[in-house]
Order: structure tokens, then C-alpha cells, then sequence
């Protein structure tokens, strides 16, 4: 009996139709479970998605980055390995930008950024090298948004800064909460409307 090799490739490629959106969940829980806490300050405004829902645009306030001499060589759009830095204000900031995956620490695999025409500005204006985070949305229940934003508002005005917490493990990194003045956005969601 010979092999029905139509049958095995539609095997295959039904297999590899799970495999893959499998794989990708295992990494983010295997990074949200045993990945290691970072802080980074961020703003956060509340957009809507039809499709997707309700969620916080998250968007870290440091994006900069400086690149040794030897990255020079380095295209817009690569994908290159920066280090975090846990800062005096117990916040992580942006570190060394490496070509190499770290081999200790916090780091987060990310694109990078190089800004139009470079060279051109003077060196006070010329935009610098930045990245692409790997984080963007905190999504939130339909039935709390409403309330979220209204606790979101209030905590936020007079320049309060937001903080995203992230798990970070082997360079993969997970949204699992925002935090204002030290109060949890997801406890906030927790609590029964008053």
C-alpha cells in the first residue's frame, strides 16, 4: 500500500496550524509565571477597538537608545537585544543595545529604530536611534472600562506617572498590570462599584 502523500501534507499542515499559535501562548505563560517583575514608566490613553474591545495604549515613556560604535553598521527595523537597568526610582530604563542575546539580566528582544536622514540636523536636534516595545495594550473587561477610565482620569491628572508591570523572561515580554501611586489597576477592576 503506498502512502497517500496529499493526506500526510494535510496532516501536516493542520498539525503545524496548532503548533504554532500553541507555541506562542506556552512562551507568554511560561514568561507571565517564572518571568521576572520590571516597572517602566508609561503613559496610557484609553482607545476603542470594535474588533478587539476596550484597552489601554500603552506606551513607555523611554524609547531612546545609544548605540555603541560597533552597531553603527545596524539597519532600521533589525532585530537587536537591549538591556534593563533598574534605576534609583526603582523603575527599569533602558540599557546597552547588543546584536548578541545577553547571557544574565533582564533583557527583551525588540526592533529597532533609526530615524530619517541622519547626519543632517545639528547634534542637539538629530533624532536618535530608538525602539520598537514589545508591550503596547493592557486590554480591560467591557462591563469595568467605564469605571477604569473614570479611575484612570482622576489618578492621572497633575502629571502622575503610570507604571506598567511586565514579566520579562529570556527576552519575551507580558503585560500584567498598570499601576498609579502604587494602586494596582487590576485591584481597582476588582472592587464592586460604589
Amino acid at each position: 500500500m503506498k502512502p497517500d502523500f496529499a493526506l500526510i501534507a494535510f496532516g501536516a499542515a493542520c498539525v503545524a496550524q496548532w503548533a504554532v499559535p500553541l507555541a506562542s501562548i506556552y512562551v507568554r505563560e511560561d514568561a507571565m509565571q517564572r518571568g521576572e517583575v520590571v516597572r517602566i514608566a508609561v503613559s496610557a490613553p484609553d482607545p476603542f477597538d470594535p474588533l478587539r474591545g476596550r484597552y489601554l495604549q500603552v506606551r513607555p515613556l523611554e524609547s531612546e537608545v545609544v548605540l555603541d560604535p560597533e552597531l553603527a553598521h545596524l539597519a532600521s527595523g533589525e532585530k537587536v537585544w537591549v538591556q534593563l537597568q533598574k534605576g534609583p526610582d526603582e523603575l527599569h530604563h533602558l540599557g546597552r543595545v547588543t546584536k548578541q542575546k545577553p547571557v544574565s539580566g533582564d533583557y527583551l528582544l525588540v526592533t529597532l529604530r533609526l530615524p530619517q536622514g541622519r547626519g543632517s540636523a545639528s547634534a542637539e536636534r538629530t533624532p536618535k536611534p530608538s525602539i520598537d516595545w514589545p508591550v503596547d495594550r493592557f486590554f480591560v473587561n467591557e462591563k469595568s472600562a467605564p469605571e477604569a477610565d473614570k479611575w484612570l482620569r482622576e489618578k492621572t491628572l497633575g502629571g502622575r506617572t503610570i507604571v506598567a508591570e511586565l514579566r520579562v523572561l529570556t527576552g519575551t515580554a507580558v503585560l500584567t498590570d498598570i499601576a498609579v501611586d502604587g494602586r494596582s489597576f487590576r485591584d481597582v477592576l476588582k472592587q464592586p462599584a460604589q
